[in-house]
C-alpha cells in the first residue's frame, strides 16, 4: 500500500474514533469536505503542512497517521498481522538486494538478542 493511502486510511480511523464527521474535520483544519474526503481515500499527496494541521486538528502525533495505535480489544494475531502487512508493503517496492540485506541485519539483531 502506498504511503499516501496508508496516511489517509489512518486519518480517517483517528477521525471516526473521535466521532468527527469529515464536515467537523475539515472545518477545523479549514479545508473543504471533498479536499479532506480525497485526503482520506489516498487520491491526494498533501504537504507536511497540510498533514500537520491535520494532526493538529485531531490531536495526535505524527506516528499516529503512519503507524496505527494497538486498541485494546484488538487480538495479537490481528495486530502482528497488521505489523506485517505494513512490513510487507514497506518492502514491496525493494528489489531483491535490499530485501536479501535487511534479511541478514535483521537475522544478526535477532541472533545478537537471542545470544546476550
Amino acid at each position: 500500500m502506498e504511503l499516501t493511502k496508508r496516511v489517509g486510511m489512518n486519518i480517517r480511523a483517528i477521525r471516526k474514533s473521535q466521532n468527527l464527521t469529515i464536515d467537523e474535520l475539515a472545518e477545523k483544519c479549514d479545508f473543504q469536505s471533498p479536499y479532506l474526503s480525497d485526503v482520506e481515500r489516498g487520491e491526494r499527496n498533501i504537504t507536511l503542512q497540510t498533514l500537520n494541521k491535520i494532526l493538529n486538528a485531531l490531536q495526535v502525533e505524527p506516528g499516529h497517521v503512519l503507524i496505527p495505535e494497538r486498541k485494546s480489544n484488538e487480538n495479537e494475531d490481528n495486530i502482528r498481522e497488521e505489523l506485517l502487512q505494513i512490513l510487507f508493503n514497506t518492502l514491496e517496492d525493494k528489489d531483491e538486494n535490499d530485501i536479501r540485506m535487511l534479511l541478514n541485519i535483521s537475522n544478526e539483531i535477532f541472533w545478537r538478542l537471542k545470544n546476550n
